[in-house]
C-alpha cells in the first residue's frame, strides 16, 4: 500500500494541502477485506482524489489481462485526431462514423468493431504504444506482456483515466459515453444514481481458468476521484467493484470535509496577513516612497507656512538666525565708525593745511612790506 502527493497546491499556501491520510484508506481497506475473508493479493487499486493529486495504491505495478480496459486509451487516439481537426465525428472509420464507432466501443464495449479500429490506426503492439502517450510513466515501465499481450496495471490504467478528466475537451464525446455505459453494474452496482460515474469495465476468463475483471472509472462527488480497481476473483469480483467504490466515495467525502476545512483555514491566514502587513516590495522601492512621503511632508509643510510669520524664539533655528543677524550688524556699525574717525581725521588734517597754507601766505606778505 502506497500513498503518494502530485502537488497542487493552494494558493497563498507554502506547501500544497494533504487530507488523504494512507493509514485511515488502508484501516478501511483492511477491514472490508478481513469482513469478506479476501485475499489481498488477488486485489489492485489505484485511488486519486483529483482536488489535490493525492493517490493511494495497493498492487498497483501488479500486470493484468487488460480485457476491454484498452478500449479507452484505444479511443483516446481517435477523438484527439479529432481534436486537433484531422478527423471529424462524421470521418468514415471502416463503414461506419467516428460517432458511431464511439458508441458502439465505449457504450457498448463491442468487441469486433473495437479491434477493427485498431487496425485501422494501426497494429496492435503498434497502437498499445502509443496508449503510453497518455499516462505519465517512463519507457522502462512497459513490459513486452503490455505491447504483445494488452497486459495493464492500476497505475497505468488510473494515469489514462486521470489524462482523460484533465484534458476532456481533448476527447470529444468520450466522458459522456462512459458515464451511459454499464448502468446498474460494476461502480453503479452500488452507488447507483448517487453520483455521475463514467467508467470502463473489463472481463476475461483465459485458457487456465482465471477470471479478470476490472473497473476504471471517474466518479463525479462534489471534488471527483479516479478508480481503478483490478482483480482475479471470478465470480464476485464486480461485488468487490462495487463495494469499493462506496468505500472510496465515502472517504472522498470525508477528504472534502477535510479540504474544506484546511482551505478555510488558510483564507483566513492569507486575509489576516493582508491586513496586518504591507505589500512585500524591493528595499530599494521602500527607501525611495519613504523619501517621497518625507519630501511631500516638507512641501506640505512650506505651503503652510505664512512667509510672514517668524519663526518661534524659542527655537534654536531662531537663535541662531539672530546671532547672525546681530553678528552682521554689529560689524556694521563698527565699520561705520571707523570710517567717521577716517573722515573727521581727514577733515582735521585739511584744515589744518589750509591754514598753514594760509599763515605762511600772511608772512610772506608782512615781509615783502617791511622792504618797501
Amino acid at each position: 500500500m502506497f500513498l503518494s502527493l502530485s502537488c497542487i497546491p493552494c494558493i497563498g499556501a507554502a506547501e500544497p494541502l494533504s487530507v488523504v491520510r494512507e493509514d485511515e484508506i488502508e484501516a478501511l481497506f483492511d477491514a472490508y477485506l478481513t469482513e469478506n475473508d479476501l485475499n489481498p493479493d488477488l486485489i489492485s487499486i489505484a485511488y486519486e482524489y483529483t482536488a489535490t493529486g493525492e493517490r493511494w495504491y495497493h498492487l498497483e505495478d501488479r500486470w493484468y489481462y487488460s480485457a476491454s480496459l484498452y478500449k479507452v486509451p484505444l479511443m483516446m487516439i481517435l477523438t484527439e485526431r479529432e481534436y486537433l481537426g484531422e478527423l471529424t465525428k462524421d470521418s468514415d472509420i471502416n463503414g461506419m462514423t467516428l460517432d458511431a464507432v464511439e458508441e458502439e466501443v465505449l457504450v457498448n464495449s463491442n468487441n469486433p468493431i473495437a479491434y477493427s479500429t485498431m487496425l485501422y490506426i494501426a497494429q496492435p503492439d503498434v497502437c498499445r504504444k502509443m496508449f503510453c502517450r497518455y499516462a505519465d510513466l517512463p519507457e522502462e515501465y512497459y513490459t513486452w506482456d503490455f505491447y504483445g499481450g494488452s497486459y495493464f496495471t492500476a497505475r497505468f490504467m488510473s494515469d489514462v483515466m486521470a489524462t482523460l478528466y484533465r484534458d476532456e475537451e481533448r476527447f470529444p464525446r468520450m466522458t459522456d459515453c462512459l458515464k451511459r455505459a454499464q448502468p446498474g453494474h460494476y461502480f453503479r452496482l452500488k452507488l447507483g444514481e448517487r453520483w455521475e460515474v463514467a467508467q470502463k469495465y473489463g472481463t476475461y476468463q483465459d485458457e487456465d481458468g482465471t477470471d479478470w475483471n476490472h473497473a476504471s472509472g471517474i466518479i463525479y462527488t462534489p471534488h471527483p476521484f479516479i478508480l481503478t480497481v483490478m482483480t482475479k476473483y471470478g465470480g464476485i469480483s464486480e461485488t468487490i467493484i462495487g463495494d469499493l467504490a462506496v468505500l472510496f466515495c465515502d472517504y472522498t467525502i470525508r477528504a472534502d470535509s477535510r479540504l474544506s476545512a484546511e482551505q478555510l483555514k488558510n483564507a483566513e491566514m492569507t486575509e489576516a496577513l493582508s491586513d496586518d502587513t504591507p505589500a512585500a516590495d524591493t528595499q530599494r522601492g521602500t527607501e525611495d516612497r519613504i523619501a517621497d512621503l518625507q519630501k511631500a511632508e516638507a512641501t506640505e509643510d512650506e505651503d503652510r507656512r505664512d512667509p510672514l510669520q517668524e519663526r518661534s524664539e524659542n527655537s534654536a533655528e531662531y537663535a541662531e538666525t539672530s546671532r547672525e543677524t546681530l553678528t552682521a550688524s554689529s560689524e556694521a556699525e563698527s565699520s561705520s565708525g571707523r570710517l567717521a574717525v577716517i573722515a573727521a581725521a581727514l577733515g582735521l588734517e585739511l584744515i589744518l593745511g589750509l591754514l598753514f597754507i594760509f599763515t605762511r601766505h600772511r608772512h610772506d606778505r608782512r615781509r615783502q612790506r617791511r622792504k618797501k
